[in-house]
């Protein structure tokens, strides 16, 4: 069985569950795959689970102090390994650059857009250790389109090192409910099942566009307010702020729900009870939640920037300018005014699954680890 030492900051762990769970999942599916896996990430989440809301400088040389010595663990074990699989340039992606070469290990780097937002406007120090990083990987794996075009512009890198692995949905945890348990769930959120329901999950901060929607919802009417319940999964710095500006809007302040981030079980629930997924983010390398909420069954309204627009369309749901959120309101205002659209977006909502399923990103994965490993 192929060994690979998968290096990244964040993973989920008992204080935080949902940190990167996708890493978890394909975790998951690629030891389905005959392949062997083993994480190392930052082990200061396993004491301080929302170490990455803290940005300060003391908080960040902590944070990098842990994650350097947890990653003597790897060293003293990289021998047993066929490839290095970092998540992430500046950091993960830099530290296994260092290891390939006192190792001479093969580097499968994989990069979620984070690192790749920044480096436009980032001191020429930054740049030139994320283009080391991606020059000496042997293989980099991109979540989209968008991320593919965009590390081909910034950085020059050969066209054919890098491609386009989706992180995958499991379509055993994400899928539609039958009718009579999404009216029971209803229920038990108390929820009126003549509403529209709008789900925002997603990290309270300025990326995710929290506040878009909520400048959206002030422009309604106060009829169409009266048709709306709102769900906000989320937790961030930018939630006391939503909260404060949601309870001035009338008819809205008694029919909005604010749920901490929960377990993807629940987060299907929440899904599969929506009518519509409101995914108003500034930037976006690809999105899952948007994905996971069309494996459920549910249409998704998310913002015309990064990957969004690669599996969102008029077929499915609905895209709008976060810069204009007169253009969101407009779209939750039709919807109110004639619920009955959503069930022609519905049956569209299926045409990309084979995209997006996360057996088949295992085995595109793999396909890559054996051929860089030479692995017999």
């Amino acid at each position: 069985m192929i060994k690979i030492a998968i290096i990244c900051n964040s993973y989920p762990t008992i204080k935080n569950n949902t940190n990167q769970i996708f890493i978890k999942n394909l975790v998951n599916e690629l030891c389905k795959q005959s392949i062997k896996p083993d994480v190392y990430y930052n082990m200061i989440y396993d004491y301080w689970g929302n170490a990455s809301n803290q940005k300060n400088v003391l908080a960040n040389l902590l944070k990098y102090a842990v994650y350097f010595i947890g990653l003597l663990r790897l060293i003293l074990r990289i021998k047993q390994y066929n490839v290095l699989n970092p998540h992430g340039v500046m950091i993960s992606g830099y530290t296994a650059i260092l290891l390939k070469r006192l190792f001479h290990l093969p580097v499968v780097l994989h990069i979620h857009g984070g690192d790749l937002n920044l480096y436009s406007t980032s001191s020429n120090l930054y740049k030139n250790i994320y283009n080391k990083t991606i020059s000496e990987s042997d293989k980099i794996i991109v979540n989209s389109n968008d991320i593919k075009s965009k590390v081909l512009n910034l950085t020059g890198v050969e066209k054919n090192k890098v491609k386009v692995v989706s992180p995958g949905i499991s379509y055993n945890i994400f899928f539609p409910m039958a009718d009579d348990k999404i009216i029971n769930q209803k229920d038990s959120y108390h929820i009126d099942p003549n509403k529209v329901v709008l789900l925002f999950a997603g990290n309270a901060i300025k990326r995710k566009g929290l506040d878009i929607l909520i400048t959206a919802l002030e422009s309604l009417t106060k009829e169409q307010l009266s048709k709306i319940t709102l769900i906000i999964c989320s937790e961030g710095p930018e939630i006391i702020n939503a909260r404060d500006r949601l309870n001035q809007i009338p008819n809205l302040k008694q029919s909005t729900l604010f749920i901490k981030k929960v377990q993807q079980y629940e987060l299907n629930i929440l899904y599969n009870i929506a009518t519509l997924f409101i995914f108003p983010s500034r930037q976006e390398p690809l999105g899952l939640v948007g994905l996971e909420a069309l494996a459920c069954g549910t249409p998704v309204v998310g913002s015309n920037v990064g990957g969004i627009p690669e599996y969102v369309n008029n077929e499915n749901g609905y895209l709008f300018d976060p810069n204009n959120p007169k253009e969101l309101s407009k779209i939750i205002g039709s919807i109110t005014d004639d619920p009955e659209i959503i069930k022609s977006l519905i049956k569209n909502l299926d045409n990309r699954r084979s995209h997006h399923d996360i057996s088949i990103s295992a085995k595109q994965l793999k396909k890559i680890f054996y051929t860089l490993s030479n692995y017999k």
